[in-house]
């Protein structure tokens, strides 16, 4: 196949073929990316209580830490029986995160009336909760074992084609260099975790941790000291050097600039040349 399929393509294509819902955390376990993006309805209906959600993480934190003691796919079921599968992700041999493929139920004849026994006292309305239960993918054990196969298989591919990277200590000066390369693109949170591979709170406490600032902070005087540097030295009209240096709108570009500065851009530009 000549064409590179993308990390989001192999959650969705894998989502279609088995039904379940296919998740990818990185090494901290927080979860970054997923298809479909909403939990199962029942799943977000138990995690509504505290103590449960609680029990879910503790759960699925101990799934990920048996794959990356035994390096191999690993299936289990969550307190209420349903069926959850974990397989490592790895980045030039090195672990980065994992892959996830749960919730899900077998057909056997008395597993749906199990999982009501085990969650009917944290739901008052009973007709709800089957409903719930109801929406839950299911499979025969067959097709559940089937589909984890492929899962480790996708897994397989992932690491191979390195489609997955490495959250390693070097994060934070990786986003730093890619700001300070792609400061005139559109750059949000969410597009730094896509680009890296990790959760929002490892990529905002890694940066602040290593660097004393927010990433939004270094990312607006990155992009104001490009701006600088284009009002010393060209002609540009004030809303181009804004656009060019990633400021959504000349105005927002003057706000900021005035703020840091104390003067206008117009008025910065004056002063230097006169200088």
């Amino acid at each position: 196949m000549s064409e590179i399929i993308s990390l989001e393509m192999v959650l969705k294509e894998l989502h279609n073929i088995s039904g379940f819902r296919i998740s990818v955390h990185d090494i901290h376990h927080k979860e970054i990316a997923s298809y479909p993006k909403e939990l199962t309805r029942f799943c977000g209906m138990m995690q509504q209580d505290t103590s449960i959600y609680r029990s879910c993480v503790k759960n699925d934190s101990a799934a990920f830490d048996k794959v990356k003691k035994d390096e191999q796919p690993y299936i289990y079921r969550c307190q209420f029986g349903l069926y959850e599968a974990v397989a490592p992700l790895y980045y030039s041999g090195i672990l980065s995160g994992y892959l996830m493929m749960g919730q899900a139920l077998d057909t056997s004849i008395h597993t749906k009336e199990e999982v009501y026994r085990l969650s009917r006292q944290y739901v008052s309305n009973p007709v709800v909760l089957k409903e719930a239960i109801e929406s839950i993918p299911a499979a025969t054990k067959d097709k559940i074992s089937s589909c984890i196969n492929i899962m480790g298989i996708c897994a397989e591919y992932i690491t191979l084609s390195n489609r997955f990277k490495a959250s390693t200590k070097n994060l934070a000066q990786d986003v730093k260099t890619y700001i300070q390369e792609n400061y005139e693109k559109k750059i949000t949170l969410e597009i730094l975790c896509k680009q890296f591979y990790c959760s929002k709170a490892t990529l905002t406490h890694s940066f602040k941790k290593t660097y004393g600032e927010t990433i939004s902070h270094f990312m607006t005087l990155t992009r104001l000291e490009k701006a600088e540097k284009l009002l010393s030295v060209s002609d540009m009209k004030i809303g181009e050097i804004a656009t060019r240096c990633g400021f959504a709108d000349q105005n927002y570009f003057c706000k900021v600039f005035i703020k840091v500065f104390g003067i206008t851009p117009n008025a910065y530009r004056k002063k230097n040349r006169e200088l």
